[in-house]
């Protein structure tokens, strides 16, 4: 039987909502932060043992009803040949960037089963893991960074707050970039067609920098390339699903919907009123609570939970998630709370 989330996630009804969340495994748990205890995060996601006992926490600790590998969008650039570290408090850092013709020999190699094995690894461990667990097993999810989001990594050199060099790379050097996304999609569609075939059930294609540009540049310079990946993921694995999230992307539901995923993910800047208008029926949703809800008060909690169900588990094919990734200071009571009121909720008949 497919597992609750898969369900939902092919735009099917449920009993009840399924729910996981964005980075659940990760810095909010104390277990988490043991095992970190003297390995740098680079360390952490290649340590295939360790990976996947990081990514089994969150489901021993909650029983959330989906188990996301433990990874990073950055991984299949590093695997390619693009030194990167994490600096505390900063992020990602590139040793490597995309400035011209020339520096596009970066991309020119990547076959993810030899460059990145682990990641095939950490897929077959979980698989394993949850076979074998009894009862309602859940689902596995895999994912990858978009190639919009990739390129500004590529051309910033890391994180950043205006994304002055990634708009100046793409408006002024609109060549170059296709040049790069394209690369980059094919990259992205071998690595989460290795995820699938290794057991994810589903995988999510993060796009957390496309909320940086108008509905008009998201269709020439975003839409071309996640749709192709969308459409080759749906074609080679018809029986599991594809979700796209776009950070701060509550500007561009149209344009996302277009995409023609599985699933979007939604942030919570979103109502319900723009879903039923703008994203098309057949299209599961998910989302997608304030993460910083979880800052306030359990009754809080549990009322904005409730909220966010009211609004959208009356739709065929919805999951409960969080509008962007969980934070590092996330009260464990309340995240509890927020599990358990999704857990005692029941879809409307």
């Amino acid at each position: 039987m497919q597992p609750l989330i898969l369900q939902a996630l092919k735009g099917n009804k449920t009993q009840r909502p399924p729910i996981w969340f964005m980075r659940q495994a990760g810095r909010y748990l104390p277990e988490y932060n043991e095992i970190r205890k003297g390995l740098s995060f680079v360390e952490l996601t290649q340590n295939v043992d360790l990976s996947i006992e990081v990514s089994l926490q969150p489901h021993r600790r909650f029983a959330v009803d989906g188990i996301i590998m433990f990874s990073d969008i950055l991984t299949p650039l590093n695997g390619a040949g693009v030194p990167l570290y994490f600096e505390e408090k900063k992020g990602p850092i590139l040793e490597k960037t995309i400035a011209s013709d020339a520096d596009l020999s970066l991309l020119d190699r990547f076959d993810p089963s030899r460059d990145v094995p682990y990641v095939k690894s950490i897929v077959q461990g979980l698989r394993s893991a949850i076979d074998s667990m009894p009862g309602e097993r859940p689902g596995l999810l895999g994912f990858a960074g978009a190639p919009f989001t990739l390129a500004s990594y590529l051309v910033e050199g890391g994180t950043s707050k205006r994304f002055e060099k990634t708009k100046a790379f793409i408006f002024g050097k609109s060549e170059l970039y296709h040049k790069v996304a394209s690369r980059l999609s094919e990259m992205m569609i071998d690595y989460l067609s290795m995820q699938l075939s290794s057991g994810c059930d589903a995988v999510q294609l993060f796009d957390s920098w496309g909320g940086i540009l108008s509905p008009v540049h998201y269709k020439e310079f975003i839409a071309p390339y996640t749709s192709r990946i969308i459409a080759s993921l749906r074609e080679k694995f018809p029986q599991k699903a594809v979700i796209l999230f776009t950070g701060n992307g509550s500007h561009l539901l149209k344009e996302m919907s277009m995409q023609k995923p599985d699933a979007l993910s939604l942030d919570w800047r979103v109502c319900a009123d723009c879903v039923s208008r703008e994203i098309d029926p057949s299209i599961a949703i998910q989302g997608n609570m304030d993460p910083l809800v979880l800052y306030g008060s359990a009754e809080r909690t549990k009322k904005s939970v409730q909220e966010v169900l009211s609004m959208f588990a009356g739709r065929p094919g919805y999951v409960f998630n969080l509008g962007h990734g969980i934070h590092p200071e996330s009260p464990i009571p309340n995240v509890e709370i927020m599990v358990q009121t999704v857990k005692n909720f029941k879809n409307p008949a």
